[in-house]
């Protein structure tokens, strides 16, 4: 973990920074700081607010910038309960967008018939494969 002082050159530090102001404290010294892990409600809310600054992530991205607060299994649950509310929808790629920015933008996938049957169709397969 940082202790938040890095300059956000590369934005993990900015980032890192953002996810653990939500986060208790549960140690602090001068090399280490140590949090709590987010329970379901905080890492969805993390979750939503990554996507909101970066636009579209993968569960391989939400790991790396989660990586000790919280597994690729609870980031795939938390992820899951998302779409199930149509907070996020997920494209054929694996990449998760915030629903009202796709709508906001107009960039919501449809076929034809006006459906967002491929959207739909990985959704589904989501719940399938856990």
């Amino acid at each position: 973990m940082s202790d938040g002082k890095g300059d956000g050159k590369d934005g993990s530090q900015v980032s890192e920074v953002s996810i653990t102001d939500a986060l208790s404290r549960i140690y602090e010294d001068g090399d280490v700081i140590v949090y709590t892990a987010p329970n379901e409600e905080e890492l969805k809310e993390i979750l939503v607010n990554l996507l909101r600054r970066n636009g579209r992530m993968s569960v391989k991205d939400f790991h790396r910038y989660l990586s000790g607060l919280a597994s690729e299994d609870k980031i795939r649950y938390a992820l899951n309960e998302l779409l199930r509310n149509d907070i996020v929808t997920m494209d054929k790629q694996g990449y998760f967008y915030l629903t009202e920015l796709l709508e906001a933008e107009g960039e919501y996938w449809s076929d034809e018939s006006g459906e967002s049957s491929e959207i739909s169709e990985v959704s589904d397969n989501l719940d399938d494969s856990m």
